[in-house]
């Protein structure tokens, strides 16, 4: 099932990819990510309270130093990302941005085993690695 699901935000991804360029076009990649993240805020908020989860959620986030750190810190750089893909779909295209950010895999095995330890790597998720990353360098000199 995650496929499906990881195939899901794939593709969802690209569909967001492509709306957003358009919209970049004619409004600010800040103001279009406040009015997108303000519905997702209601959206999400009123799904989290009718399955449940919000009340014990929050709970576990007041109580737990730990975890509250953790939610900070995970919205902080969802936000800036959000940004940074922004910004570079609105300076050249999003087929190219996220070709480029589709380097993001390796800097997740860097930063589990930078922050918790896990070596999340093998020989062929370092081949990989350095195949996309090969392939930023041709995306890139080839689009300047």
């Amino acid at each position: 099932m995650w496929v499906i699901f990881a195939l899901s935000a794939s593709l969802f991804w690209g569909l967001t990819y492509v709306l957003d360029e358009k919209i970049y076009e004619k409004v600010s990649v800040i103001t279009s990510l406040a009015i997108t993240s303000f519905f997702a805020f209601i959206v999400l908020f009123i799904v989290s309270y009718f399955t449940g989860n919000l009340k014990t959620d929050v709970q576990q986030i007041i109580t737990n130093k730990g975890l509250f750190i953790l939610v900070i810190a995970g919205t902080v750089t969802l936000i800036i990302a959000e940004l940074f893909i922004g910004f570079s779909i609105s300076s050249k295209n999003a087929t190219l941005a996220g070709l480029i950010e589709i380097s993001y895999p390796i800097f997740i095995a860097i930063t589990a085993y930078v922050l918790y330890k896990e070596n999340q790597l093998n020989l062929s998720t370092i081949i990989g690695g350095v195949l996309v990353f090969l392939g930023v360098g041709i995306i890139y000199f080839y689009n300047r």
